[in-house]
């Protein structure tokens, strides 16, 4: 199976968000409930990120639920920079335009984290850190369960959703070892917590990690094992499985053969 390495994917990130030293551009913006799905346009690139309503600053509910658009100025600030913002709101959605001010000590704050950071972060890659929110405290968060990684991981774990608490929930299932790849391994192609769950309830106890990740890929879900059951077929092993969905072998396929 063919994966991107973390620079693979910072790379291609920072190409999206990086146009120049004048970091100004618009944004949109849909408020839902207490998450904000926020996307900044700049010279024809798009980046799309979502986080907890909280962190707008300087816009009240009543502005952004308002019935007529609504005059706003507020910010979005991270450790690596603000980002100010000013437009309308609109019944949960707004319009406007933004201006990114960096901060340039952040660097000094990686490097007392132990972060290694081979040069002064440029505006750019810092308008990429504040985006996805690589703040000291999830750094600081990931460390403590064992992660100490390279700023591009780090990156990589917020391009793809690796969440501190999705380690733990990982964890308490008995997965307390995965490496930073397998990590972002599970949330690229859906391994969550849930799906192990289900598969222990299912009796498919302490299967390994990439097994898990090829049940994925291949399409063996829970409900296909419960089908398999109901038709007689019980305790398949797992790479049996993979290989059924691999070639296409469903409950039906196996009723006309039997």
């Amino acid at each position: 199976m063919r994966r991107l390495t973390p620079c693979v994917l910072i790379l291609a990130f920072i190409a999206l968000t990086a146009s120049g030293a004048d970091l100004r551009g618009v944004w949109r913006a849909k408020v839902d409930g207490d998450r904000v799905h926020l996307d900044l346009m700049q010279d024809g690139s798009r980046h799309g990120h979502s986080f907890s309503r909280a962190d707008l600053q300087g816009v009240t509910d009543a502005q952004i639920n308002s019935a007529a658009e609504a005059p706003v100025s507020f910010t979005l600030a991270r450790d690596a920079g603000t980002i100010a913002m000013t437009g309308t709101f609109e019944a949960g959605e707004g319009v406007g335009r933004f201006k990114f001010t960096p901060n340039r000590s952040y660097d000094d704050t990686l490097r007392a984290l132990a972060v290694p950071i081979d040069e002064e972060l440029s505006d750019e890659h810092l308008f990429s850190l504040a985006i996805l929110d690589i703040s000291s405290a999830f750094i600081r968060e990931m460390k403590s369960l064992g992660y100490s990684e390279s700023l591009s991981q780090y990156m990589a774990f917020r391009i793809h959703g690796v969440t501190p608490q999705f380690v733990r929930e990982l964890s308490a299932l008995g997965y307390s070892k995965l490496t930073a790849e397998q990590l972002v391994a599970f949330r690229v192609h859906g391994v969550t917590s849930d799906f192990v769950r289900e598969l222990r309830d299912l009796g498919y106890t302490a299967v390994p990690s990439e097994q898990l990740v090829a049940m994925r890929i291949h399409g063996v879900t829970p409900r296909f094992i419960r089908e398999l059951k109901g038709a007689g077929y019980e305790n398949v092993p797992v790479e049996k499985l993979i290989e059924m969905r691999i070639h296409g072998i469903d409950v039906e396929f196996l009723r006309r053969a039997h």
